[in-house]
Parts: C-alpha cells; structure tokens; sequence
C-alpha cells in the first residue's frame, strides 16, 4: 500500500505551468499594447482566463499526450 502512495505521488502535474505562461504572457501583453501597469494587471487576468479554459476544456481530454 505504501508503494501505491509513492507512485502515485510522483505524477507531474503541468496545469500550474499553463496558468503562469497565461499570467506573465497575458501580463507582458496587455502592458505592452497599452503601456500601463493596470493593463499589465487586467492583461495577467485574462491571461489566467484564457489558461483555465485551456486546462479546463481542451487540455482534459488529452491524457495520453502528457
């Protein structure tokens, strides 16, 4: 049973890795085209948005590609 839990626990993970491209490139947009740090922040919240749809809908139904 021990062994179970250790397999189990050295599965990767890579939904956090979409949402922190999704902030810092949502980020780095939104700053970019308007030039201020609140579109950097609105951009980051989009770009979160725009992963959690990723992860959520598309990304879910692909287990054996990961």
């Amino acid at each position: 049973m021990e062994k179970h839990i250790e397999e189990h626990s050295k599965e990767k993970n890579i939904n956090s890795y979409f949402y922190l491209l999704g902030a810092i490139f949502g980020g780095l947009t939104g700053g970019f085209t308007q030039e201020s740090f609140l579109a950097t922040i609105i951009g980051a919240v989009i770009g979160l948005l725009f992963a959690g749809f990723f992860v959520g809908n598309l990304l879910k139904s692909r287990e054996h590609d990961r």
